[in-house]
């Protein structure tokens, strides 16, 4: 799974469910599709050309309308429970924890890597393992600068195993953990055995390698090149399960359009455009599509109407976006319908016959995995089972499912 997290909060009614209004600027290009619904190809062009592989989802709600709570959300699948919140893992842990005992000697990929996800106190930190074992724990990379410190030259091989060996005979606490040891310090020596593994196998260089005409076509961004390298890691077959690439800077509170054609959301779809159809182009020039699922979508969506003086628009939970490709999902169709301004969900599109949660998003995540989403933890710290989906929501009961319209 490649998850990509707009995250800020993309708005939907410019989106991938544009809308016309007095506040609309010129240069979206609204134009109707070969699948028959508008979209905005000023703003979305090369997006525009992958859309037979894409199914839409426009009656997506969410739950939450504060950055760090919908982040949570977005990455856990369930409600922030200030009791249980340092012990739920991500998605992505419990995608690692389902296949670590299905890892062959061959994968030297970490089953959860993240990528550009900007750890702050207004979007919340990057959500890990929680109860889960420190295996399960997210390689963290950060694209901003290029910095990529896990290719050793072979000229410094011979160099980085002696150094390697000195610090596992300096550092004999390593060997001496188990499970009552502080989880900083697992989680420490889990980073680094999973780390040399992927250092040491010579096949890493073609994995992290990027090609300045392949950045090109993915756009050049920190963005761009994260979607270049969770493409490299699924094509590597080697370990990479679930792959969260985050995009920030979708928070529009003001100068939502930029001025001058420039700034705002032409800037952030800018970054998204180029990255989001060469990683899903690639996928099906490399057969790779069919066994990888692509899901794109933020944490909320954006006030419907009028711009605010600012000239933005502030958080929305009533009406937001996902997008779906790969893994058997029918492209080029799109699920439910909003009213004229987005404001309000008027077709919910599916059997369920009512919003799509992120909870049915993760049911539908781990059942293109094979996983089982209705299985519970019930070792956990605080006594309380914790459930892959759960029923207790945000402010209700609800019988979630997997979307299965998506894949039929």
């Amino acid at each position: 799974v490649i998850f990509l997290n707009l995250q800020g909060g993309p708005s939907q009614m410019d989106m991938f469910d544009v809308k016309a209004g007095k506040w609309a600027p010129e240069n979206r290009d609204v134009r109707k599709t070969p699948f028959g619904y508008e979209f905005p190809y000023g703003l979305l062009p090369k997006v525009a050309g992958q859309l037979g592989e894409m199914a839409v989802v426009r009656s997506a709600q969410a739950w939450e309308t504060v950055h760090s709570r919908g982040q949570y959300y977005l990455q856990t699948g369930h409600a922030v429970s200030p009791a249980r919140v340092q012990e739920s893992p991500s998605m992505g842990a419990v995608v690692a924890y389902e296949f670590l005992s299905r890892r062959r000697a061959t994968d030297f990929l970490p089953p959860f890597v993240s990528m550009n996800y900007e750890p702050s106190t207004m979007y919340g930190p990057l959500q890990g393992e929680g109860c889960l074992a420190s295996d399960c724990s997210p390689l963290v990379l950060d694209l901003k600068n290029r910095n990529l410190p896990f290719v050793v030259e072979e000229k410094d091989k011979a160099r980085f195993a002696r150094r390697w060996e000195l610090l596992n005979r300096m550092d004999t606490s390593r060997r001496e953990l188990d499970d009552a040891s502080p989880q900083g310090m697992r989680q420490f020596e889990s980073f680094g055995r999973a780390v040399h593994k992927m250092m040491t196998n010579p096949a890493i260089s073609s994995v992290l390698e990027l090609k300045e005409e392949e950045r090109k076509t993915y756009g050049g961004t920190a963005f761009g090149d994260a979607c270049l390298i969770a493409r490299n890691m699924v094509a590597a077959d080697a370990g990479a399960r679930f792959l969260l690439v985050t995009q920030p800077g979708w928070d529009h509170h003001g100068t939502i359009y930029g001025k001058n054609g420039k700034g705002g959301l032409y800037s952030t779809c800018a970054d998204l455009d180029p990255a989001f159809a060469a990683l899903v182009a690639d996928l099906k020039r490399m057969k790779l599509l069919d066994s990888t699922l692509v899901v794109c979508m933020g944490e909320f969506g954006r006030t419907p109407g009028e711009l605010t003086p600012l000239a933005g628009r502030e958080h929305y939970a009533d009406t937001m976006f996902a997008v779906f490709a790969g893994a058997g999902v029918k492209g080029g169709r799109l699920y439910g319908a909003t009213d004229a301004e987005a404001a309000h969900i008027t077709d919910f599109g599916w059997s369920a016959n009512r919003p799509v949660y992120t909870e049915d998003v993760c049911a539908t995540i781990y059942s293109a995995l094979g996983i089982d989403w209705t299985k519970r933890i019930t070792n956990t710290p605080s006594g309380r089972d914790f459930q892959y989906v759960d029923p207790a929501a945000g402010t209700k009961i609800i019988q979630f499912r997997e979307m299965a319209e998506l894949f039929t």
